[in-house]
Parts: C-alpha cells; sequence; structure tokens
C-alpha cells in the first residue's frame, strides 16, 4: 500500500491587505513549494456593472475598454474572454510587486494578482484504517439506498494526472486535457499521473464503485474527465493553469470540477468559479493544509472545502473560517494510487474531491438543478459540527443532499400574469414573456421622470403551489433590452408578504440596445416573497439616468422563467 508523505504546507499569512484590487496579501511573497513568483500576472479590467453602478458615462467607460488591450501589446502571454483576463509577462527592470502597483495605480483594473506557481495540497499521514470511514461519515451508504449516480454525470479534477490503466478507473476515463500543453489527448495531451496526487484524487471523488475491487468513490458511474494541469514531478502548476483547466472542463461538458491545490485567496479563483456556474457547472477549491483562518475573503460562487477528521472536528491542518464554505472528510482517506494500488493520505486535497463526488451525486438525481440550486442543496444538506465562524455550513451529508435533489424534481413556473407599472404599454401580452425572441417581446414606452431620467416598469406574477412542502428557495431569470442609444440600469423588485411593499432583489447594468439577462435567486428569504395563495409578484423596472441628458426608448421584456425548490422534512 502507498502511503503519501510528502508534506507541502499552504499559503504564508503575509501582510493585511490594504486594496482592493490587489489579489490576495500585498505586498506579494513568494513561498518556495507552496507559492512561487513567475514572471506573470493576472489582470481583469474593471467590469462594465461596476463602472454604471459608479455613474460613468459612456465615453469614459468606452475610454477604458480602448486602454486596456493596447498598454499589453509588448506583453501579452493570452487573454481569457470568458472571464476577460489577461496573462501579462512582467516587463525587464520591473518586479512582480511593482509592475502590479503600476497597474492599479492607474485604475482600470478589478485586480491584479500574480500568476503563482501553485502546488498540490497535502499533509503527513495519521495512523491508517482498514476501511473507508469517511463514507458512514458522511452517509453516502444510506445515499446509495436512493442513488448511486449516473454514467450521464461527467466530474472534471485539475490536478497532476491519472493512471490512466488503475483498476478502479480506466473503464470511467473519458478523454481529458492537459492544460499545461493546451492540448487535449486526442491532440496528443498527456494526462498521466506524474507525482501520485492526481491519482488519489480521482479515487476520492470517483472511483468505481460496487465492482468487487479496490475502493468506492462517493458516485459510482460518474464519467472521469481528467485534466493534467501540471507537467512537474513536484505537481507544481501555474494558477493560470490550474484555472484554464477548470474553465475547459466545464465547456467541454463537465458538471462538477475540483482542484486540490493552494492559492485559494487570490481573487481568479473567485472569478473562474463564477465562468464556471455561467458555463452550468460548479467549482470547488481546497482551502489549504496551513490551519489558517481565511476570514479576509467569501466567494459566492467558487466552493471552498476544509478537511474534517473522524470525530466531526476540524483536521488539525485544515484552514476554516469565513471562506470556507463547508467541510468534509480529509484525514486518513484510503483512494486509489499511482502504481495501481491503494494507499491512505491526509488532506484538504482529499475533502474537495470527496465534496466534489458528493455534489455530482446529488446533481446526478436532479440534472435539470440550476447550478444555484445544486449548490444551495449542498449547503442546506450540510450537518452542524460546530461554529459557522469556523465550519461554514458544516460537514457535508450527501444522503440528505440526495434526498433534497429528489425532492426538487421538475419545480419550473412560468409567468401567469404580467402588466403595466410605468410607461405605456405598446405590444406583446402573457405569451411574450415566455418567448425568447425578443422581437416579440413584452414592450414598454418610457416615461420621464424627471430629475431620475426615463422609466420604464412592468409587474408580472408566478404561481407557486402550496401543498408541496415548504419554499426554501425561489429564482427568476428574464432576458431584457432597452433601446434608446444610453446606458442603463435594470431593477428587480419582490413584494414582501410582510411590509407589502416591494424589496430591491437586485440590478443590472447594460448597454443600450443589448439583450442582457437579469437573473437572481433567494434562499433563506424566500418565504418572505412567497403568498398564502402561492404568488410570487415581481417588478422590473428600467432607469436610464438624467445625466445621460434627454431620453426616451423602450424596455422590452421576453423569456422569463421562475424556479423553486422545496425542502423534506427528514
Amino acid at each position: 500500500m502507498m502511503i503519501f508523505s510528502r508534506r507541502i504546507l499552504g499559503l504564508a499569512l503575509g501582510i493585511t491587505l490594504t486594496s482592493a484590487a490587489f489579489a490576495g496579501t500585498w505586498p506579494y511573497t513568494a513561498k518556495p513549494g507552496v507559492q512561487e513568483f513567475t514572471g506573470q500576472l493576472i489582470v481583469r479590467p474593471i467590469q462594465v456593472d461596476t463602472m454604471l453602478s459608479k455613474n460613468w458615462t459612456l465615453d469614459k467607460i468606452r475610454g477604458l475598454q480602448s486602454r486596456v488591450a493596447p498598454r499589453f501589446a509588448k506583453n501579452l502571454v493570452r487573454y481569457y474572454s470568458q472571464t476577460d483576463e489577461y496573462v501579462v509577462k512582467v516587463p525587464a527592470g520591473k518586479t512582480d510587486n511593482s509592475y502590479a502597483k503600476e497597474l492599479i495605480d492607474t485604475g482600470d483594473f478589478q485586480y491584479v494578482c500574480p500568476n503563482w506557481r501553485l502546488y498540490p495540497t497535502r499533509n503527513p499521514n495519521d495512523p491508517q484504517y482498514p476501511q473507508q470511514w469517511h463514507h458512514p461519515k458522511i452517509k453516502s451508504n444510506l445515499a446509495w439506498n436512493l442513488w448511486t449516480g449516473s454514467s450521464q454525470q461527467y466530474i472534471s479534477f485539475v490536478d497532476t494526472g491519472v493512471t490512466k490503466n488503475h483498476e478502479d478507473l480506466h473503464d470511467l476515463l473519458v478523454p481529458g486535457y492537459n492544460s499545461v500543453d493546451r492540448k487535449t489527448e486526442a491532440e496528443g495531451g498527456d494526462i498521466n499521473d506524474i507525482n501520485g496526487h492526481g491519482t488519489h484524487v480521482a479515487g476520492c471523488g470517483a472511483a468505481h464503485g460496487n465492482n468487487g475491487i479496490g475502493v468506492s468513490g462517493v458516485g459510482w458511474n460518474f464519467k472521469i474527465r481528467f485534466v493534467r494541469t501540471s507537467n512537474s514531478p513536484s505537481g507544481g502548476a501555474s494558477l493560470d493553469d490550474i484555472l484554464a483547466g477548470a474553465r475547459w472542463a466545464v465547456d467541454n461538458g463537465s458538471r462538477t470540477i475540483s482542484a486540490s491545490y493552494s492559492g485559494v485567496d487570490n481573487d481568479p479563483v473567485g472569478t473562474t468559479g463564477t465562468y464556471v456556474k455561467s458555463k452550468g457547472g460548479l467549482f470547488f477549491y481546497a482551502a489549504g493544509n496551513d490551519n489558517r483562518d481565511l476570514n479576509m475573503f467569501s466567494y459566492a460562487d467558487t466552493i471552498v472545502c476544509g478537511a474534517s477528521d473522524e470525530n466531526d472536528g476540524k483536521a488539525g491542518f485544515s484552514a476554516y473560517g469565513k471562506g470556507v464554505a463547508l467541510f468534509s472528510p480529509g484525514t486518513n482517506i484510503l483512494s486509489s494510487t499511482i502504481d495501481g494500488g491503494y494507499g491512505y493520505a491526509s488532506g484538504t486535497s482529499m475533502a474537495t474531491p470527496i465534496t466534489n463526488g458528493a455534489m455530482a451525486l446529488i446533481w446526478s438525481a436532479n440534472p435539470s438543478l440550476t447550478p444555484d440550486e445544486a449548490q444551495q442543496i449542498l449547503y442546506l444538506s450540510c450537518d452542524a459540527i460546530g461554529s459557522s465562524n469556523v465550519f461554514g455550513h458544516g460537514r457535508t451529508n450527501v444522503y440528505k443532499g440526495v434526498q433534497m435533489a429528489m425532492a426538487t424534481l421538475a419545480k419550473d413556473t412560468t409567468i401567469t400574469s404580467v402588466g403595466v407599472q410605468t410607461g405605456d404599454y405598446t405590444a406583446g401580452n402573457l405569451g411574450s414573456v415566455q418567448d425568447s425572441d425578443l422581437n416579440n417581446a413584452y414592450v414598454l414606452n418610457t416615461v420621464n421622470a424627471g430629475a431620475s431620467g426615463t422609466i420604464g416598469a412592468a409587474t408580472m406574477t408566478c404561481s407557486l403551489p402550496t401543498d408541496q412542502g415548504t419554499i426554501t428557495s425561489f429564482g427568476l431569470s428574464t432576458t431584457f433590452r432597452v433601446s434608446g442609444g444610453r446606458p442603463s440600469s435594470v431593477f428587480a423588485y419582490l413584494l414582501n408578504r410582510n411590509t407589502n411593499k416591494y424589496d430591491l432583489i437586485t440590478t443590472k447594468g447594460a448597454l443600450p440596445d443589448t439583450n442582457t439577462i437579469l437573473s437572481f435567486k433567494l434562499g433563506a428569504d424566500a418565504t418572505n416573497y412567497v403568498f398564502g395563495d402561492g404568488s410570487v409578484r415581481i417588478l422590473v423596472r428600467s432607469v436610464v439616468p438624467q445625466r445621460f441628458g434627454p431620453a426616451s426608448g423602450t424596455l422590452s421584456i421576453g423569456y422569463a422563467k421562475g424556479r423553486y425548490s422545496t425542502r423534506p422534512s427528514f
């Protein structure tokens, strides 16, 4: 049996962050074997929504957009349109820190982050156990009585490669990708394991179960689309290559993707999580093995995983706190090894793929769940094992998660009424808000509201059944377009049944004559907006501010659809 023994610590503590535009601690500090400078930075310009929220004029917005790309004409490594991020070389005579500060001082960037060379996260082993203790702890065995997984569920691990002929993995692997060389296997990309970390990670989440040999992953039948993100025997990988691998995985059909590396507290990790979610997936990242309190950030879309022990305590090495979403078992985890056998290892590197596998099992029980809904079920199904200031939502319980996913099957809702709140109705009807073609949308002329600018608003109602359990979430997605040649903001409000007043839920900035998606999702607060008859009453309001001068136009609303979920009793 192979036993992992190499010790790679988590990130250095560093100095307190002094500017929101710097990703991580400032000044940036390298630590050999944990995070090392590469002479490259990852930079992201200020986004249009942020510029509109700061009342920037259209000329100022376009001015920034015209400056960014030419600035990197001589030192651009690559550009990612998916996340609007530039990877750039540090010019000669400058350091990673000095060039980062120079870019931040322009005021043009949301963040600047070193393209760190990062390393897999793992710790020395504790005493071995003769079985996979973590399955009973997260109740995998009970979940398998309800659901064992689906071969239609694609799961990815971004790591050091995989032993392709391993008896517990080989029949589950589909063609993968080498994110260092930017090559698929068909193009000659090598995904064979060069370190051992990746094979163990893959087995934690998705080893073939119920096949009479070896060990079992959290789900039995997933297809594994592996991404090798390192060509170094040490397993070291650049932040750029790790995140590019995650984006490739979701772009090629994987719904759950995990990376068991250091570097969690860098803003691009959150940006890639948001991209993965926008493409229909969820991204998991290891909290790290440095016992840090990650209280300096909290990602909405990247799920950061801590490690718990056999007694449902925090593993001594595991990072914790505000930035950690949940915990999963991460000590003495028995899984597949690079030599074709099995061995124990500990770390948030193990907890992260176990969480990935749990989410894949839950999601495959109801593939129609949105990423937001799947994420919420994962959180709601966790068992509380201590303070949320340490453990976040708690420790994964895959049995509860599968139950909740099955209880939410086929729970969509459509708009049942639509009307004018502000403006003059010109075209469309109730059916129009279900039509993805905005040429046939529900259309309002805007009206002048003095100092506020021009406004158009429409009311919509969804009806939810009242006999299928407690509503735990409600969301709406609608496509809109505002004409008139001016930047605009569109606001979504819900009528609060307790106050009988509309509450602002979300806002979205948009450039003129551009199809834009407005969406929101409510969790714990959803019940405040569901009336006794099951109705949810929505107000969508467009505003073209007076600061852009006299303006008139239309608000077009189309393809509006709600989704809701319920929580069963346990």
